[in-house]
């Protein structure tokens, strides 16, 4: 400070630390983020200020609450700072086998805190004592971000810790031990490779796990949760990638991890000549990244690098619709594709006019549409990769990329309210749409408030719904809205919507306070409504505690249902105990966790005692556990749900779905007698203990088949086969490229397979599954009559509603 500016110089003293504990002091310029840090030299500080007008500081200590001031040109240059204690939150730091953890080190930050960032040498950090207990305090009020960490044991992050004035804020934490996976990674020839990067990837871990192999190609990862499922894999950008082993779980020894350069192969032809695509884009998609290679090849042969993951490919050549598909490469070095046989694309042009004055639409966006009611990523991929135009002056467009056969395209313009969807037949090449423009319409403000019966404000949110949209649920997720707002601090909301059309709207709204009874809205000539009061019937309290949930996951969605079935109550929580009110006398609570793809449910049925109070606990951990696999004549079966039931109807049910390999795993079970039911209708009785494994044999009955145009015999991919039987199972499968599908796990007696598709008579036929069935399907294209109505209704002009997609 002795070269600085005096007049850019700041002085001052700060009292109220805790002795023994460094002040830090944090400058930032106008609007950054991030700043300069300097440690105050006992109680007193001196720093230089940055350029420009006004300037910030904030000063950090140890068990203090942060204080933050702004200094400007005009500021004095000394200044006094005063730290003040805060409240406090104390707790205890266990190992998941309950022993106390002394020296475990904790952080605490604020949830939704001061943007000024606080980094590592600056923020306080504290440690557990020799019985697993601390005390910290320089807190503000609200919800908390808590991190522990002990050594052998994996870091564990409570997200949702609240900090109250007048109460007594603790928390009990139990880390899980840490577990290891280890092995070797070698080249195609067995020998070690030193230096290699190896990932540990858990579904929406940010971020995996990675370590770097030895000079004996030797690794170790972790610290890992035990039972955790985990894609492993080698990569190295000189020698290639491993195979992507997944569902690997610690503790896990000698995993052998082969180095491979991959690669993908095929052969692009023209579908109608047999020639050579000589020219197209090929892009590679997995592990959250893509790769695009333009490629060129007299031959229409290409070959391009690969890692050994799961991967979606997309091939774009002019004159033909985008060809996708999605395989996982196997433990050798190549993917063959084989012959590619892309069918010409079909142009297909037209105008886009206004419906009222006739006039042609500029800037209009036509683009081709997924299929009705098909959501799958194939279908979504496929119409986004697809080319999209755009109207010039005269209205008219051009689209060169669609497929052959029938096709769905949309239509969107500002001010004409939402997309115009139709479907093209096969053969048809002209296409005009008439949009009708959206009325602005004036303003409509609905305001009001929510509150207890005795007035007391709540906060919470509120939904605006069309009265025939409005949920049956009430809860914090879904819903066909209009808008949505979160109330004040104070419980008042406020809803401002453009060009709302006269009618009922409904009311929905939430808050922990309890549950908000709906309130009916009726919108006439654009008049606002104000002064709306939502009541919070406070009702019962429900403790909830949560355990087991892995860092992988995050948080439980708990979700609490009267016994109609009306959700009263739905949020996420990570492992800690929540206080919830407003439940009824007696209800189901279920709590469900999603890891690897896989999703595993708890639920109870709960009763008020007479102080209108409730408590139930789900425990996730791996350590209670039901597990196996499920075959059919030797063959692992995936995708089997599997429902758990007790013998005692208040110990909690569980719900899975098996894994490719036919595995399952089932946590926080009781001890007791269980039935263990598949969804196709098998039941088999088993005791779990703390540790049960229990495989489950069914016989070989399933159904395959193949979906094929009843025309040219070729195989129709990612279309749905339905399958059902009279007593009210029900299952739907989507075809493979080649066209087959199958049903897997099903119990012998009498079925209904059925499938629709646009473009195609719908076809349903009763069948007997008895064993290995297999049926074709062969699809007819549409009655010509209904084709060529529908051609003569397109070549002139589109004037139907369309499907109403929102924009």
């Amino acid at each position: 400070s002795a070269n600085a500016d005096p007049a850019r110089t700041v002085r001052g003293s700060v009292e109220g630390g805790q002795e023994g504990e460094p002040v830090w002091i944090g400058v930032f310029s106008d609007e950054a983020a991030e700043g300069s840090w300097t440690q105050a030299a006992g109680a007193s500080f001196e720093v230089a200020l940055p350029p420009g007008e006004r300037a910030t500081l904030l000063v950090v200590s140890k068990n203090r609450l942060p204080h933050k001031f702004a200094v400007t040109a005009g500021s004095p240059a000394t200044v006094a700072v005063r730290l003040a204690p805060g409240l406090a939150l104390a707790g205890t730091v266990r190992s998941e086998d309950g022993a106390r953890l002394a020296d475990a080190d904790i952080t605490i930050e604020v949830a939704e805190g001061d943007s000024l960032a606080v980094p590592p040498l600056a923020a306080p950090r504290w440690r557990s004592d020799r019985r697993g207990g601390f005390q910290i305090t320089g807190l503000r009020p609200g919800r908390h971000v808590v991190t522990l960490e002990a050594e052998g044991h994996v870091p564990l992050t409570l997200e949702d810790v609240q900090v109250r004035r007048g109460e007594d804020n603790r928390i009990e934490a139990e880390l899980p031990i840490a577990h290891f996976i280890a092995g070797r990674v070698v080249d195609g020839n067995g020998d070690p490779v030193a230096g290699v990067e190896v990932v540990a990837d858990a579904w929406r871990k940010q971020p995996p796990t990675t370590t770097t192999t030895g000079y004996d190609g030797t690794y170790r990862l972790g610290p890992l949760l035990q039972g955790e499922r985990l894609s492993v894999f080698a990569r190295s950008p000189g020698m290639g990638s491993t195979v992507h082993h997944d569902e690997v779980m610690p503790p896990r020894e000698g995993l052998l991890l082969v180095l491979r350069r991959h690669a993908i192969l095929g052969r692009l032809v023209d579908e109608a000549t047999g020639a050579p695509v000589r020219e197209f884009r090929l892009t590679v998609m997995g592990q959250g990244e893509s790769w695009e290679h333009e490629l060129q090849a007299d031959d229409g042969e290409f070959r391009v690098p690969l890692d050994g993951g799961t991967h979606s490919f997309l091939i774009q050549a002019t004159g033909y619709p985008p060809w996708f598909t999605r395989l996982k490469p196997p433990d050798g070095e190549e993917v063959d594709l084989g012959e590619i046989a892309l069918a010409p694309a079909r142009s297909v042009s037209g105008r886009v006019l206004d419906a009222r004055t006739g006039s042609p639409i500029s800037g209009a966006e036509i683009y081709r549409f997924p299929d009705e009611g098909d959501y799958s990523v194939w279908a979504q991929w496929l119409a986004s990769y697809s080319p999209r135009v755009h109207t010039g002056k005269d209205g008219a467009f051009a689209l060169h990329t669609l497929p052959q056969e029938a096709v769905r395209v949309g239509a969107y313009a500002p001010g004409y309210g939402r997309v115009k969807v139709v479907r093209l037949p096969p053969g048809v090449t002209h296409l005009d749409f008439e949009l009708n423009a959206v009325a602005p319409g004036p303003v409509v403000v609905i305001a009001g408030s929510i509150g207890r019966a005795d007035g007391t404000p709540v906060t919470g949110w509120v939904g605006l719904f069309r009265a025939a949209d409005a949920p049956s649920a009430v809860s914090r997720y879904g819903g066909d809205d209009v808008a949505r707002v979160s109330t004040s601090e104070n419980g008042e909301f406020r809803i401002e919507q453009e060009g709302l059309t006269d009618g009922e709207y409904v009311l929905v709204a939430g808050s922990v306070a309890g549950v908000v009874a709906r309130r009916t809205v009726v919108i006439r000539g654009g008049q606002s409504v104000e002064d709306v009061r939502l009541v919070a019937n406070e009702g019962g309290w429900l403790r909830i505690s949560v355990a087991g949930v892995m860092a992988s996951e995050g948080r439980a969605m708990v979700a609490v249902r009267n016994e109609e079935g009306r959700t009263v109550f739905h949020s996420g929580f990570g492992n800690g105990t929540y206080r919830v009110s407003g439940i009824p006398d007696a209800a189901v609570v279920a709590a469900t966790v999603e890891e690897g793809g896989q999703w595993r449910r708890l639920a109870r049925r709960i009763r008020l005692d007479d102080g209108g109070e409730a408590a139930t606990h789900f425990d996730f951990t791996p350590r209670s556990r039901l597990t196996g696999t499920v075959t059919a004549d030797g063959q692992p079966l995936g995708g089997i749900l599997l429902r758990v039931l007790p013998a005692n109807p208040s110990a909690p049910k569980a719900e899975t779905r098996t894994n490719h390999q036919g595995g399952y795993d089932v946590y926080g079970l009781a001890e007791g007698r269980h039935l263990v039911r598949t969804d196709a209708g098998h039941s088999f009785e088993v005791y779990v203990t703390p540790d049960t494994r229990f495989d489950v044999k069914l016989p070989a009955v399933s159904l395959t088949g193949v979906v094929r145009h009843a025309g040219t015999g070729r195989p129709i991919s990612q279309s749905e086969v339905r399958l059902r039987r009279s007593d009210g199972y029900s299952n739907r499968v989507r075809t493979a490229a080649d066209g087959s599908f199958r049903f897997k796990g099903l119990v012998a007696g009498e079925y209904v397979v059925s499938m629709s598709r646009p473009g195609f008579e719908s076809l349903s036929m009763p069948l007997w599954i008895a064993g290995d069935e297999a049926v074709d399907l062969d699809l007819e294209e549409a009655a010509s009559k209904n084709d060529s109505k529908e051609q003569e209704q397109l070549t002139g002009r589109s004037t139907g509603d369309g499907d109403g997609f929102a924009r």
